[in-house]
């Protein structure tokens, strides 16, 4: 049987179009579980004008992370360029005002023979952050640029040998402004987690407990974990109708999955974000992947693969609570 490896970010998961039609044309039946967040979108306020933000970096010569406000919103871990991978940003944006980009360059490793432990002359990074109104139709190029980034060079242009050449990584941080109409809490008022007695093994409580969830199929305790998760993000996005439908069809399909598997959970380092009011179990071998990971049997092309699906679980504790909560 073949492998696939299926990643589930912000605890979807994202299959091929083609899959989940062939899902939902082969019955029309109804099914309860979910169906909270399916009606999400009936308590999301709407405005005249609804901004989107969205990043997208391009480069040449290494790996990299982007982090909005400190929390984790694309990686790149594969030698080859990227078209068309703009990435909303919203769901990390709280509020109105200045926001912070955090930009991790890595070297390439082993590549064609070659071993590339530092950064050369020939890095390349670009970022570009850019809004447009989703109240309006999209069409083509329309969107505002709101931040252009280039990794710095000698030249201090577009063009010329990467200024940092020799590093084993580069990091940098800069701000843009963001003016949204909604307000969320989000992590803003979320205890820092940073030193707290016994907090490794309480997330690592959570997960496991987590993963008996899914592996057990209570789908009403897995949507009460992650009901507010899903709330906030519909908000920061304006949802409508359409949007909770292929949301609550991405959790759906669990029902119709065969999870043979929910794996040990080990060989994890414990990670902190949002300046640490948020942290997670990331996997050491799976690079900035959830340590738990699941094995799912699932049909693509009329025929079974197994899948390894990796729930990410951002988790936070609120100011007047001591329990860990998913928060994105």
């Amino acid at each position: 049987m073949a492998k696939v490896k299926i990643n589930l970010y912000h605890g979807v998961v994202f299959v091929a179009a083609i899959f989940l039609c062939k899902i939902y044309g082969q019955s029309k039946k109804t099914t309860k579980h979910f169906k909270k967040i399916e009606n999400i979108y009936k308590s999301v306020q709407h405005f005249d004008t609804e901004p989107e933000y969205y990043i997208e970096g391009h480069q040449s010569g290494c790996y990299y992370e982007i982090y909005v406000n400190d929390i984790l919103v694309f990686k790149h871990y594969k030698n080859v360029g990227l078209a068309n991978h703009a990435t909303l940003i919203n769901a990390k944006i709280l509020k109105s005002g200045t926001q912070t980009v955090t930009v991790k360059l890595f070297p390439l490793g082993k590549v064609g023979g070659e071993n590339y432990l530092t950064l050369d002359d020939d890095t390349r990074f670009e970022l570009e952050i850019f809004k447009r109104d989703k109240t309006t139709p999209w069409e083509g190029l329309d969107y505002d640029v709101v931040k252009t980034y280039f990794a710095p060079t000698v030249t201090g242009e577009d063009t010329g040998a990467f200024k940092h050449a020799g590093a084993p990584m580069y990091e940098e941080t800069f701000m843009f402004e963001a003016k949204v109409p909604y307000e969320l809490k989000g992590w803003s008022e979320s205890q820092n987690l940073k030193n707290q007695e016994g907090l490794e093994e309480e997330v690592l409580t959570f997960y496991k407990n987590f993963g008996r969830i899914m592996s057990g199929r209570n789908y009403d305790e897995w949507e009460r974990l992650i009901y507010e998760k899903e709330k906030e993000i519909a908000f920061s996005k304006y949802a409508n109708k359409d949007d909770m439908k292929r949301v609550y069809r991405t959790y759906y399909a669990n029902v119709k999955t065969n999870i043979l598997e929910v794996q040990e959970i080990k060989d994890y380092e414990l990670t902190y974000y949002a300046n640490g009011n948020i942290v997670c179990l990331e996997s050491k071998k799976l690079r900035k992947e959830s340590a738990l990971i699941t094995i799912q049997e699932r049909e693509y092309k009329g025929k079974p693969r197994k899948a390894y699906v990796t729930p990410v679980l951002y988790l936070h504790k609120p100011k007047d609570s001591n329990k860990l909560e998913i928060i994105r």
